[in-house]
């Protein structure tokens, strides 16, 4: 994903009073250093320095496009050595878990018993007779 490129609401500003500011007919140079001159230098030293940054941070992007695909270049190569070590030694081989390979488990299955289950007989639901526990209802 690539990373948002940044602006400055502050370079907008500046701007747009710059042009404002150029639009007065007298000269505006208030002090040593306080000059329409001197806010047009910083104006565009920020915009440089903004574009830089911007630029580096699509370098950035590129690099990491550049380092995910090696990964992905590295992981399917490691995954082709590994099947080398199989071919050789075999799945169930020591070198097969030096070389990183996981071994199998070995489990053993119980043979399934063919002994007939048991049927549950279901107990017989309380009459209307009886108050749950056997003994009987009088009716009233």
């Amino acid at each position: 994903m690539a990373r948002l490129k940044r602006s400055s609401k502050v370079l907008e500003k500046g701007l747009r009073r710059m042009a404002g500011m150029r639009s007065i007919n007298d000269p505006l140079d208030f002090a040593p250093g306080l000059s329409l001159t001197e806010y047009d230098v910083r104006i565009q030293a920020l915009q440089g320095q903004l574009a830089r940054y911007n630029t580096m941070l699509s370098t950035v992007d590129e690099m990491a496009g550049v380092v995910k695909l090696m990964e992905e270049e590295l992981r399917s190569y490691s995954e082709k050595m590994l099947m080398g070590v199989v071919t050789r030694y075999g799945k169930d081989s020591l070198q097969y878990v030096q070389a990183g390979g996981t071994p199998r488990k070995r489990t053993t299955r119980k043979a399934v018993s063919s002994s007939p289950t048991t049927m549950i007989i279901p107990t017989a639901a309380p009459s209307l007779e009886t108050n749950g526990n056997g003994a009987r209802v009088t009716a009233s």
